[in-house]
């Protein structure tokens, strides 16, 4: 009996069936994959939209202007209070509140970051690039 799971675990290892520890590669230290959602409650445009953002440039993420958006967050240090944005826009003042998450890693760092903004005009004018999607 004892020889079975031996001749077990060895035919599962011969098929190619491995621990999933062993098939898995971390990302390097200085890469960033972070997770972006924008939730919106209110107004035409309601639910809850996500991607992936993946710096370097290089690598394969679904974010539409991944280039701008690392580099914007490259430019705040991974600090999301500091994006840039667009500081010459202007929005109107309808309430159509969005909230803003992102999470995952800028660099090795973990983020864990949410706001929320009284509308996309004014989400996106904070955040620039990074959430364009």
């Amino acid at each position: 009996m004892n020889k079975i799971i031996p001749a077990l675990a060895a035919a599962f290892l011969a098929a190619g069936v491995a621990p999933a520890a062993t098939a898995v590669t971390s990302p390097a230290a200085e890469d960033t994959h972070l997770q972006l959602t924008a939730a919106r409650t209110q107004g035409e445009a309601r639910g809850v939209d996500y991607v992936w953002l993946d710096c370097p440039v290089g690598n394969r993420t679904a974010h539409p202007y991944r280039a701008e958006a690392c580099a914007a967050l490259d430019e705040a240090g991974g600090d999301f209070d500091r994006l840039r944005g667009e500081p010459d826009g202007n929005c109107t003042a309808d309430y159509a509140p969005v909230t803003l998450t992102a999470r995952g890693t800028y660099r090795g760092r973990t983020v864990d970051w949410t706001r929320t903004y009284g509308n996309n005009c004014e989400a996106t004018i904070k955040t620039g690039p990074v959430f364009y999607f």
